[in-house]
C-alpha cells in the first residue's frame, strides 16, 4: 500500500505560520515605533513650546520689574546696566517667541503675530524710560506705570495665554491622534494574533492528525511483526521440539527393538556354535563371521542411537554425555578433545540440557568440516543462575560475516538458544581458531 506524503504541506504550512509570524514581528516593530516617535515628537515639541512660552512671560514680568526698579532709583548712576539687562530681557523674549514659530501651525500663526506686535510695542514703549532724567522719575513715573505699562504688559501676557492655550489645543489633538492609532494598531495586533492563532491551529491540528495517524500504522505494523515474530518463534519451536521427539523415537526403536533383536542373533549364533553337529571347521567359520557381522551391527545401531540422542543424557546427566561426545570425536577424527567440567549442573532442565548438547554437537561437527584443527578445548560451568558453555579450537578460523549463518546447524543453534532467553557468540579469526560461547539463564526455572 501506497502512503502518501504528507510532509510537503507541513513544511509549506509551518513555513506559512513562520513567514505569517516574522511579518506581523517586523510590522508590529516598525508600527509600534513609528506611534512611539511621534509621541515623543508632540510630547518633545510641546514641551518646548511650553518652555519657551514661559520664558517670554518671564521676560515680560522681568522688563516691568527692571523699568520699575529703574523709576524707583533717585539716581541715574546706574542707568547703563538697567539698559543693558532689560535689553538682554527683549532679545531673550523675542528669541524665545522666534522659537514658537518655527513649529507654529497656520491656526497660531495670526496669534503669534499678534503676540509680536504686542511683545514689541511692549519693550519699545519700556525703552525711552531709561533717558528719563530723575526729575521725571518723580513726576511721571506712577502715571505711567499705570497707564501705559500694566495695560501693555496685560495684553502682552494675555496674547501669550491666548498662544499657550492654542498650543495645549494641539497636543491635545495630537494626543486624540495617537490614541486613534493606537487603537489601530490594538485592532492589527488582534486580527494578526487571530490569523497567527488560527493558521498554528490548523497546522498544529494536521500535525496532530497526521502523526496520530501513523503511530496508529506504526502500532498495527508493530503488531503484524510482532505476531510474525511470535508464529515464527512457535513454528521453529514446534520444529526443534518436533526434531527432538523423532530422535528419542528414533533411538528408542534402533535401542530397544533392533538392538534387541541383534543381540538375540548373537546369542543364537553363539549356541550354534556350541552345537556338535556344526559340520566342521568350515561351518564354525561362517558362524563366527556371522556373529562378527551381528556384533559390528549391533555397534553401529549403538553408534547412531548414541549420535541421535545418548541415552546417558537423560540417565547420566550433562557432562558424562559431553565427555562421551569429545571422546567418540577424537576417535573418530583423531583429534584430541580437552573437556573441562565444573559447578553445579545437578538438576538442569531437559530443554537445558539438549541445547547444550546439540551446541557441542554442532560446534564439533563444524571443527571435523572446517576447522582443521589439532586441538579442541570445551568448558562448561553450571552457576546458580545460568549455564555457560566455551568451544575453543586452533583452527584455521574464519574472517567477519563468513561462518555466521552459513550452514542450518548455526542456525539452529541460535533458535535453541534464543528460545531459551540465552545468548550466543561467535568469535574468530582467520588463522587464529574460533569460539563459540553459549549463555543460558536458568534463574527462572525450577530444578528437582
Amino acid at each position: 500500500m501506497r502512503t502518501s506524503r504528507s510532509w510537503p504541506i507541513l513544511v509549506m504550512g509551518f513555513g506559512a505560520l513562520v513567514l505569517l509570524v516574522g511579518l506581523f514581528g517586523f510590522a508590529s516593530v516598525n508600527r509600534a515605533k513609528h506611534i512611539y516617535a511621534e509621541m515623543q515628537a508632540a510630547y518633545e515639541s510641546h514641551r518646548q513650546a511650553q518652555q519657551a512660552l514661559a520664558e517670554m512671560r518671564a521676560g515680560i514680568y522681568l522688563g516691568g520689574l527692571f523699568v520699575r526698579d529703574y523709576l524707583l532709583d533717585a539716581s541715574n548712576l546706574r542707568t547703563e546696566s538697567y539698559r543693558q539687562q532689560f535689553s538682554e530681557i527683549h532679545e531673550s523674549s523675542v528669541r524665545h517667541l522666534n522659537e514658537l514659530r518655527k513649529p507654529a501651525r497656520p491656526e497660531e500663526a495670526a496669534a503669534l503675530d499678534g503676540l509680536r506686535g504686542e511683545l514689541e510695542a511692549y519693550f519699545k514703549l519700556l525703552a525711552p524710560v531709561f533717558e528719563w532724567t530723575p526729575q521725571q522719575k518723580v513726576l511721571l513715573s506712577e502715571r505711567f506705570l499705570r497707564e501705559q505699562v500694566l495695560p501693555r504688559r496685560n495684553a502682552a501676557l494675555a496674547m501669550a495665554l491666548e498662544v499657550r492655550d492654542l498650543n495645549r489645543a494641539h497636543f491635545a489633538h495630537q494626543q486624540q491622534e495617537l490614541e486613534r492609532s493606537q487603537a489601530s494598531f490594538r485592532r492589527f495586533l488582534n486580527r494578526m494574533t487571530a490569523l497567527s492563532l488560527a493558521l498554528g491551529l490548523l497546522v498544529a491540528g494536521a500535525s496532530v492528525a497526521r502523526i496520530t495517524q501513523l503511530e496508529k500504522r506504526n502500532l498495527e505494523h508493530q503488531k503484524r511483526v510482532e505476531q510474525a515474530e511470535q508464529e515464527l518463534r512457535r513454528l521453529s519451536q514446534q520444529l526443534v521440539q518436533a526434531q527432538e521427539t523423532e530422535r528419542k523415537l528414533i533411538a528408542r526403536e534402533l535401542h530397544d527393538q533392533i538392538g534387541q533383536m541383534l543381540t538375540a542373533v548373537r546369542i543364537d549364533l553363539s549356541r550354534l556354535m556350541q552345537t556338535p553337529e556344526g559340520g566342521g571347521e568350515p561351518f564354525r567359520t561362517r558362524l563366527r563371521d556371522a556373529r562378527q557381522t551381528a556384533e559390528q551391527a549391533l555397534r553401529a545401531v549403538r553408534d547412531l542411537a548414541m549420535g541421535l540422542r545418548p541415552s546417558m543424557l537423560d540417565d547420566l546427566g550433562l557432562a558424562p554425555a559431553i565427555e562421551w561426545q569429545a571422546r567418540d570425536y577424537s576417535r573418530r577424527a583423531g583429534v584430541p578433545v580437552h573437556v573441562q567440567v565444573d559447578g553445579n549442573l545437578g538438576g538442569i532442565p531437559e530443554a537445558h540440557r539438549t541445547c547444550i548438547y546439540r551446541a557441542v554437537q554442532e560446534a564439533l561437527t563444524n571443527c571435523a568440516r572446517h576447522a582443521r584443527a589439532r586441538n579442541i578445548r570445551i568448558l562448561l560451568h553450571g552457576g546458580s543462575d545460568r549455564i555457560s558453555l566455551a568451544v575453543q579450537d586452533d583452527g584455521v578460523g574464519f574472517g567477519p560475516g563468513e561462518g555466521r549463518g552459513s550452514g542450518l546447524g548455526l542456525i539452529g543453534m541460535e533458535e535453541r538458544v534464543g528460545e531459551l532467553g540465552g545468548r550466543l557468540e561467535i568469535l574468530s579469526q582467520p588463522h587464529k581458531g574460533t569460539l563459540i560461547r553459549v549463555e543460558l539463564p536458568v534463574g527462572g526455572e525450577t530444578r528437582t
